[in-house]
């Protein structure tokens, strides 16, 4: 009796469980009641008030399957006891009357339906009727009493059962839904650690295959300059620029496979730091000294900008060297006849930054959104996607946060990008 839309939150399950199982159980015990009516006292406008009840509670179901809400057969409820119950007792003309004991019920219901709001209008609103019914009509007559007793026995018992039944609704929805929690939560710890257990051994077979991959990698890229060196002691220059080609392809492929091994090890928590005083100024230096090939061959102009008396950072130099080589590297490559500096500056609460700043291509903020993304791409382009795989950036990030820093980009579409890398000065052993 529940539609589809209120299963798939188990909030709303819950509700609507409790209105389904609640309404209907309320419909009997309030057929109880009329029954009792009919028999100890005549038969008058207020028991036809009470079938019509019976009925309004037995499609409350219907309505809620029909709609998909439970707010709206909720809301038709209160709204019809708020009229009825008050109605009940100015149709007798006399105060206190049977009704009296139900009007608890309907801000209880307000309250677990509609919200706090309407719950508390509710009280409101009957509690100001109860003292206006109470000071306005006469206290009934003996006769009147006598023939409502056996009512005002059913009342009490139907609204204490009311409010039992509810909450025995809610909790058997309750108890349920933490037994299906328990087994999801089962079920998401199995995944998890098979997922463990998958991610380890993937970084163990990639540390086994790239280990075997580039030994005769290496065997090639070291014969190759070998071959080189003979050709072009014999004048051989066409087979020379084939030897270059082949060692060329033969790094490329030692750096993809490096960076593969890279993510893995970052992803699996295997990167062991080596933390030492590390002089800023020194490394940036050999950083832009191995960088300056590539910034030629791209007709760059490479430069440093270093400040002034910069005291040692306790980090890994051979992992922040990799994160520099990475700036920098990058800054080249989307760069052409342009500017690529390097620079670190001056320390400031206890944090320094070195920056990579370039006058290339830029980015967008669309490319922004992912420039950090594994195996994302800012050109897309087929001679890009040659020279790279996309993992550089995203193992510049995690790095910079094993290393306890942050990174950070700015650029703007043809005016070129700057990286920023903030270190605190003992940011590792802080981390």
């Amino acid at each position: 009796m529940i539609p589809a839309a209120l299963l798939a939150s188990q909030e709303t399950r819950l509700r609507a469980t409790t209105l389904a199982v609640g309404s209907l159980g309320l419909a009997v015990l309030t057929l109880a009641v009329s029954v009792v009516r009919m028999t100890t006292a005549p038969l008058d406008v207020n028991l036809a008030v009470l079938l019509l009840t019976v009925v309004m509670l037995a499609v409350l179901p219907v309505m809620q399957y029909r709609s998909g809400s439970y707010r709206l057969p909720a809301g038709v409820l209160v709204v019809f006891l708020m009229i009825t119950l008050p109605g009940y007792v100015v149709s007798l003309a006399a105060f206190p009357v049977p009704a009296l004991q139900m009007f608890p019920i309907i801000p209880l219901l307000a309250t677990f339906f509609l919200g706090r709001a309407p719950g508390l209008a509710c009280a409101l609103v009957l509690a100001i009727a109860a003292l206006v019914l109470g000071s306005t009509l006469p206290t009934p007559d003996p006769t009147l009493l006598a023939a409502l007793s056996r009512t005002f026995m059913a009342n009490a018992a139907v609204a204490t059962l009311m409010a039992v039944l509810l909450a025995w609704a809610y909790e058997g929805a309750h108890l349920r839904y933490e037994a299906e929690l328990r087994s999801m939560n089962a079920a998401l710890d199995e995944a998890r650690q098979a997922a463990e257990a998958a991610n380890r051994g993937k970084t163990e077979f990639l540390q086994h295959v790239s280990h075997e991959l580039r030994t005769p990698l290496n065997s090639i890229v070291g014969f190759g300059e070998l071959l080189r060196e003979e050709l072009t002691a014999r004048g051989q220059d066409r087979l020379v620029a084939d030897v270059v080609l082949i060692n060329d392809a033969s790094q490329h492929i030692l750096a993809l496979i490096n960076e593969l091994l890279d993510i893995s090890r970052i992803e699996a928590g295997a990167i062991d730091l080596h933390v030492t005083a590390v002089d800023l100024a020194e490394l940036a230096t050999r950083v832009a000294d191995a960088m300056r090939p590539l910034a030629t061959d791209q007709h760059n102009a490479l430069t440093l900008a270093l400040a002034d008396g910069l005291p040692p950072v306790a980090t890994d130099p051979r992992r922040l060297r990799q994160v520099l080589l990475n700036l920098l590297g990058n800054a080249c490559k989307f760069t052409e006849r342009g500017e690529v500096t390097l620079g670190v500056d001056a320390v400031a609460d206890g944090v320094v930054d070195l920056w990579v700043r370039d006058t290339g291509t830029g980015m967008t903020p669309a490319q922004l959104a992912r420039i950090f993304d594994p195996f994302v791409q800012v050109d897309a382009s087929a001679e890009r996607r040659a020279k790279g795989s996309g993992l550089g950036l995203a193992i510049t990030r995690r790095l910079v946060e094993l290393l306890g820093g942050r990174i950070s980009v700015t650029s703007e579409p043809g005016r070129g990008s700057e990286f920023r890398v903030s270190l605190p000065l003992r940011g590792v052993a802080a981390a």
